[in-house]
């Protein structure tokens, strides 16, 4: 599939994704299931479902909302719809893509598309991509920090993920900065990069290509100091809802265990949940596939979750926080594919 000139291999994406998700399945169902498992399912309370799928749609709503706003944040007027037909967007694409992240092409293509200019829609979307970093690595440190109960519960795995958690929160605040102080030296580096890398596979129009990847970092440079001069109430509001989109998301495995009847600590599961939104969001796997359901396993066993029932809930959560999204993200590139079609039939028509 070809979109705004790239070329994406959905299929090739989706059966990688599929392939890992099915076997990570049939792992976690081969360890979480046995003779009681049969038992607990008459035990489901499916109204719980209803009330996850409405925390789910929620989270979509605020990340589409969040993204709005930060794009408007530069004069622009970009509607609602059209921000969460790009957010579900990257919702798919990431499924298709190594890392949660692999989406976001396609996600500035879609703003672009509604009649946002390039530059615009990359500083957007990649302001919304440091809040998500910055208040899923916060919010994880700050219950590493504050919950030692939890965290010592955890063991050794949770001590790789602290690691983890660190070394990323640093990385990425240090590029962010240097992008914004350091603006020059960044396109310096990519410059020379880019012309060295163009020399080496002997790629034609290298200087004109490097031209206009530099004019769109001094855009991007422009819309960045409109975040710090004039857009810092809508950073703050996108920040608030960020947090609440993963709140939202959070706050669906314990409903799901309600419904599921199984016991568990409400706290500590809510509290489990931001880490694994982070584990999965930097998974270099296709949409966290085999990566979200092991941690999701692992972290409920830990939290001493019924062991007869967790592979089932495993599956069920992930249709929910995955799968959900996914299937709608891809009826949106679908109808975005049908309509390139139709713009090229009829342009050839006339």
């Amino acid at each position: 599939m070809r979109i705004g000139g790239r070329k994406y291999n959905v299929k090739a994406g989706l059966t990688a994704f599929l392939a890992i998700s099915v076997t990570s399945a049939l792992v976690v169902l081969y360890f979480g299931v046995d003779k009681n498992t049969w038992s607990g399912i008459k035990r489901i309370s499916p109204e719980y479902g209803l009330l996850a799928g409405i925390l789910i749609i929620t989270h979509w709503c605020l990340n589409g909302l969040r993204f709005q706003i930060l794009v408007n944040s530069f004069g622009e007027k970009v509607s609602f719809w059209n921000s969460f037909r790009a957010f579900m967007v990257n919702v798919f694409m990431s499924a298709i893509t190594p890392s949660q992240t692999g989406g976001g092409p396609l996600q500035i293509y879609v703003l672009n598309r509604a009649g946002i200019p390039l530059a615009k829609a990359f500083s957007g979307c990649l302001m919304g991509a440091v809040l998500t970093v910055f208040c899923s690595v916060s919010s994880t440190l700050a219950i590493l920090l504050l919950e030692p109960d939890l965290r010592l519960g955890f063991g050794h795995y949770m001590s790789a993920i602290f690691s983890v958690v660190i070394f990323t929160f640093l990385f990425w605040a240090s590029l962010f900065l240097l992008s914004i102080f350091k603006i020059k030296m960044i396109k310096r580096f990519i410059g020379r990069s880019l012309l060295l890398i163009a020399k080496v596979i002997k790629a034609k129009r290298r200087l004109s290509i490097t031209k206009k990847v530099m004019r769109g970092l001094d855009q991007y440079s422009k819309c960045m100091a409109i975040y710090a001069k004039t857009g810092k109430r809508r950073v703050v509001l996108a920040s608030i809802l960020t947090m609440a989109s993963i709140s939202a998301f959070s706050l669906t495995a314990p409903i799901l265990l309600k419904g599921l009847n199984i016991h568990h600590n409400v706290l500590n599961v809510f509290l489990a949940q931001f880490i694994l939104f982070f584990v999965t969001y930097f998974s270099p796997t296709p949409g966290g596939s085999g990566v979200a359901e092991f941690s999701n396993y692992l972290m409920m066993t830990f939290l001493n979750v019924e062991r007869s029932m967790l592979g089932i809930y495993t599956l069920i959560w992930r249709f929910f926080t995955s799968f959900l999204g996914i299937g709608v993200g891809g009826l949106i590139v679908l109808s975005l594919f049908r309509r390139g079609k139709r713009k090229i039939a009829k342009h050839v028509e006339t």
